[in-house]
């Protein structure tokens, strides 16, 4: 893909194919120099009110894009940042009542925020929605993973609550939160069925973001990643997850990933947390996938671009 001219929703083409499986395709990707600007994202959204791409970053920072034409663009530098003094771990943006809604992890909490008409810098105020279980953040698995659908926000914690984050253990549940008076109120639990041991080194695996399918209450792209430190290599694959209401669950599926990050040429993905929806020239549905780089001598900062399959 060449341009991406804007991120523009197209509500009328997702509901014709709610019932058909969700796939994408590689497209393009961009590893940015060390030199550059961007470390440590771990949540992306784009606000195409104001064409302004918002990255969060887990050591506090915060950039704004507003020039991004082609891939190439991601190599400049970001047209504004600030310190918000949060290790942010997502970030959505939900315009019909202008809420920013942002996860938060480090070593002794983690927790869902939410501030209205901006997100809040260091030291300004903001809510907190309650969240039904305690989070194991001791082992490093907090929030990290936020979705907005028309009606919804969903939280999912990365490896479960604390009493599901077992190896032995491979069902955990998502929250689901209502919209309703300009607030969200805490509506369900919905089991998911992660996959434990893929890496050795990061037994209990991890969520690393979800996203809502626009215009789609029925399903959530589910992207599970995971660390070996042994090889120095990332697992990601990107699912998708029917909703059950019935049942309260999250029906994967599990034997067709929508994508696969692993086993391509000349691509090996790195830690990938953040996504969100965009649209190329040809106005072919975009996913853009961003990666941490934990500011570390072995990963990078990679912009991954995969175009949504039609069925």
């Amino acid at each position: 893909m060449k341009y991406l001219l804007s991120i523009l929703f197209c509500f009328f083409f997702f509901c014709s194919v709610q019932s058909q499986t969700v796939a994408f395709a590689f497209k393009d990707y961009l590893t940015l120099p060390r030199s550059r600007n961007i470390h440590n994202i771990s949540g992306l959204e784009y606000i195409p009110q104001r064409q302004e791409w918002q990255l969060a970053g887990d050591r506090g920072q915060y950039f704004l894009f507003r020039n991004i034409h082609q891939l190439m663009d991601w190599a400049c530098q970001p047209d504004s940042s600030f310190q918000t003094g949060l290790d942010l771990e997502a970030v959505r943006y939900d315009a019909a009542s202008d809420t920013y809604f942002f996860a938060v992890e480090n070593n002794n909490e983690s927790f869902v925020g939410y501030r209205k008409h901006a997100m809040p810098q260091t030291g300004e105020s903001f809510e907190r929605l309650p969240l039904p279980h305690s989070l194991p953040v001791k082992k490093n698995k907090g929030v990290e993973a936020l979705a907005l659908t028309t009606n919804y926000l969903w939280v999912a914690p990365e490896a479960g609550s604390t009493e599901e984050a077992r190896v032995d253990n491979s069902l955990i549940h998502f929250y689901r939160y209502k919209k309703t008076n300009g607030s969200v109120v805490f509506d369900s639990e919905f089991s998911y069925e992660i996959d434990r041991k893929v890496c050795p080194s990061e037994a209990l695996g991890g969520i690393s973001e979800i996203i809502a399918i626009p215009g789609d209450e029925t399903r959530l792209l589910v992207l599970e990643r995971c660390y070996e430190n042994a090889t120095k290599t990332v697992t990601a694959k990107l699912y998708e997850a029917q909703i059950d209401e019935t049942n309260k669950r999250l029906v994967k599926q599990k034997e067709k990933p929508a994508f696969n990050f692993n086993n391509r040429n000349s691509f090996q993905p790195d830690n990938v947390e953040a996504m969100t929806w965009a649209e190329d020239l040809d106005g072919k549905k975009i996913l853009v996938v961003m990666s941490d780089d934990n500011t570390g001598k072995n990963q990078w900062t990679q912009i991954i671009l995969l175009e949504l399959q039609s069925n």
